[in-house]
């Protein structure tokens, strides 16, 4: 689902799931205030900056972004999620025009197999 068609309410939830998920991953500890303005910081951010990209795309930012940045010392803030989520971006932007086959790894979760119209003609299982 694409950001813009997200409800504010609604993704400033997902965001704060997203923002508790990264910092156990980080392994860092950070109390509620906290963890709810940088969630709606990053509502924010998505709606204004990136409303075109699907969330599941940004919760693939994150993932790649805690398991590739080379920093060991980094903390979560706007600068680091931002640039995650840019690079992101460009790698989709970047491998869009190949051909399935010749895209990159990390961009699998994008697949359009099995998206399609459904029959439910193909779904029944007829008795003998």
């Amino acid at each position: 689902m694409k950001i813009k068609d997200i409800e504010y309410k609604d993704l400033c939830l997902k965001c704060l799931d997203l923002i508790s998920y990264t910092l156990v991953e980080l392994g860092q500890q950070k109390d509620t205030d906290f963890k709810v303005i940088l969630s709606k910081s990053l509502a924010m951010d998505l709606l204004e900056d990136f409303p075109n990209m699907d969330y599941e795309s940004i919760i693939f930012s994150f993932r790649q972004g805690v398991r590739d940045t080379e920093n060991v010392k980094f903390v979560l803030n706007v600068q680091t999620y931002y640039s995650w989520i840019k690079n992101h971006r460009d790698l989709i932007w970047r491998e869009d025009s190949k051909e399935p086959e010749r895209r990159d790894k990390r961009l699998k979760y994008r697949s359009r197999k099995g998206s399609g119209l459904q029959l439910i003609g193909n779904k029944i299982k007829y008795i003998k």
